[in-house]
């Protein structure tokens, strides 16, 4: 019919961060909101002068509650949203602090690099996952239960 759809998922799973997990999933609402909250809410704070990581914590847990929220104004929702930005900010700050010394390091470790890289992608599928928890179950009393018997 002519229309190009814009490719909304690309292996988001097999990313080895938090970020790129995002940047990869739902990437049409990931830009959106991108463009539309995150971008503009951040440039407002950096007016007001505060430091950068409370800039970036601000935007990433009104972008991240505002996107669990639009799927549904519960509890489960809105914890959802503040573990995935939670787990945004920590990416961020291991990657301005530590990021590039690692990456340095294991630049000519091809084995350790694949270790990194293996060890990278799994936390991130296990923080993902556990996300989903919140995200699926309809209410905060059985998201409870089931984390309580995953962990016992």
């Amino acid at each position: 019919l002519g229309f190009r759809i814009p490719e909304n998922f690309n292996a988001p799973y097999l990313k080895r961060n938090i970020a790129l997990f995002w940047n990869n999933w739902h990437m049409t609402l990931t830009g959106w909101i991108r463009n539309y909250c995150f971008n503009p809410l951040t440039r407002s704070l950096r007016k007001k002068k505060l430091p950068q990581w409370l800039m970036i914590l601000v935007g990433q847990l009104v972008t991240m509650i505002l996107i669990g929220l639009w799927h549904g104004v519960t509890v489960n929702f809105l914890i959802w949203g503040v573990w995935n930005a939670l787990a945004l900010f920590v990416h961020q700050v291991y990657a301005d602090r530590l990021g590039k010394r690692v990456h340095s390091y294991l630049e000519s470790r091809k084995v350790i690099r694949g270790a990194y890289a293996f060890f990278a992608t799994s936390l991130t599928f296990n923080i993902v996952s556990f996300s989903w928890v919140f995200f699926t179950l309809p209410s905060f009393d059985l998201a409870l239960t089931f984390i309580h018997r995953l962990f016992s």
